[in-house]
């Protein structure tokens, strides 16, 4: 059956279906104008939204209706990990053309409701339309944090170590596979492009150890770093030998003749974190986030004063200029 031939309301009955649940800080849920929360005391709201369109984010083709689903919620998931926040409410709206198949819409939604289960999210809400051409989604993920534990990208200093959960790259390899029909050989690459995980565990333990600003890569160490020192004031120095990637990658990039560098740098939606720590004390903190996050931490530069810049310097001490883009939203490019 076709979403068209359902109809709306029958559509959002059987949607409404899946995401039943009750939990003590939801006053109102799905079935009225608007939800109702109830926050705790002594605790700040955070917020966050993301976009994904067919064609620009996802192809039907590279992934599983239950992936997409999953990998909907993860991006938002992994914006409220980078603040050490506990992500609570969703909100979840789709555009379709009439002729997508009610089947697909359920089995993302499946998908989008284990995630959710997975993480403690509580989905109270949302919307459908019907589009021209294509799939779009839209998610708003809210959560709780105490006041004045936010980790923003505004807090680096300098000589504070600078760090990321485990490996780089991955995604974009998987993304190349993918594009080029190499189906089945690397199938962990391929998972980190269609169903990444969120590191919301590793973002809490960030904020316990003392992490001074903090951010995911969703769009590339390069830029997201940047982010962190624009915001910040400062410059930063980053050893490429340090980076660390995954020995499926490392295959990968030797099998293809792939430009590792640039795919560490340059790659997106590894949605991983990029944190910074004063350096001192980088060493221990990075086996006490690696063992309540349950994933590899790397301390891979330093924080600089802002008039370094952000350099690339190797073991012999040669520099060179970071490069300043990861994935650009606006490039005309698909992920």
């Amino acid at each position: 059956m076709l979403i068209g031939d359902l109809g709306e309301e029958a559509l959002l009955k059987e949607l409404r279906a899946l995401f039943v649940a009750t939990d003590p800080d939801l006053s109102t849920g799905i079935g009225d104008d608007a939800a109702v929360i109830n926050y705790p005391a002594d605790a700040q709201g955070v917020w966050t939204t993301d976009l994904l369109l067919e064609g620009i984010h996802f192809k039907k083709a590279w992934q599983s209706p239950y992936q997409l689903g999953r990998k909907s919620l993860t991006v938002n998931l992994s914006d409220i990990a980078s603040m050490g926040a506990t992500p609570r409410f969703a909100l979840l709206s789709l555009a379709c053309p009439p002729a997508t198949g009610l089947d697909y819409i359920l089995e993302f939604c499946r998908g989008f409701a284990a995630m959710a289960a997975e993480t403690g999210v509580v989905v109270i809400g949302g919307d459908t339309t019907a589009s021209a051409d294509g799939i779009t989604i839209s998610v708003t993920l809210g959560g709780y944090i105490p006041k004045g534990d936010a980790i923003l990208r505004s807090g680096a200093k300098v000589g504070d170590a600078i760090l990321v959960t485990g490996f780089l790259g991955s995604a974009t390899a998987g993304l190349r596979l993918l594009r080029d029909a190499r189906t089945g050989i690397y199938p962990e690459l391929e998972k980190a492009f269609v169903d990444p995980e969120p590191r919301i565990a590793a973002g809490k333990a960030a904020v316990e150890a003392g992490a001074t600003a903090m951010t995911d890569i969703s769009d590339g160490l390069a830029s997201d770093l940047r982010h962190i020192c624009e915001e910040s004031g400062v410059g930063a120095m980053i050893e490429p030998g340090l980076l660390p990637s995954s020995p499926d990658f490392d295959d990968a990039v030797s099998k293809y003749s792939w430009e590792r560098e640039s795919m560490l740098l340059s790659g997106g939606e590894d949605y991983e974190l990029l944190f910074t720590l004063p350096g001192d004390i980088a060493q221990q903190v990075k086996a006490l986030v690696a063992h309540q996050g349950g994933i590899a931490v790397t301390v891979i530069g330093e924080v600089m004063p802002l008039e370094y810049g952000i350099r690339l310097v190797d073991k012999a001490g040669c520099g060179r200029t970071m490069p300043e883009h990861g994935y650009e939203h606006f490039s005309g490019n698909i992920r």
